[in-house]
This record gives structure tokens, sequence and C-alpha cells, in this order.
């Protein structure tokens, strides 16, 4: 007799995902500074490109808010207010620099 094996998967994380639509010039890239999920003020992570201009940072760890800054090349801010994200949900910016 055989028995079927009841496969069981840990619920994972939802997604918090910042998404940023702008081209920038080739040697480029778009980093994230800010607060939650091992994020820093001090020293930014790469998002990574996807496509048609967009660039994509995603964590599964994120609890409550995250609040971020997008920077070229970590170096230069992009203008306006920092962002804010919920943990599990996604947001769209488009940063100017």
């Amino acid at each position: 007799m055989q028995h079927e094996c009841m496969r069981f998967q840990v619920p994972r994380d939802p997604l918090t995902i910042v998404e940023a639509k702008v081209e920038v010039r080739l040697g480029n890239a778009l980093y994230i500074r800010g607060q939650g999920d091992g994020l820093s003020w001090d020293k930014g992570q790469p998002l990574s490109p996807g496509f048609g201009g967009s660039w994509i940072w995603k964590t599964d760890k994120a609890k409550g808010k995250v609040l971020f800054r997008l920077l070229l090349n970590d170096e230069i801010r992009a203008k306006g207010e920092d962002g804010r994200v919920d943990a599990g949900k996604m947001i769209q910016v488009v940063p100017v620099f």
C-alpha cells in the first residue's frame, strides 16, 4: 500500500516592492537608502534593472513601514520627499534627479 506524502510549505512573508520608472544612462545604476528591512540612510543597496526602464528593490523581511530615498549611483539624491511603503505592498515611483 502506497501512501501519498503530504508536502507542507512554510508560508513566505509577502513581498514589499519598490519599482522605480526611470531611464538612466548606460553605466549608471539606481540605489535605495532608508529605514526598514536592513536599509540604511548612510549606504545604499542597488536596485535590480527590470524591463522598459524600471528598477526594482524587493524584500520579504519588512515589518511595518519602509521609508526610502532613491539615489543615482548611490550619490545623487532624487528630488522630493522620502518614499513610504507598507510591508507586503508595492509602490511605483518616478524619481527625478
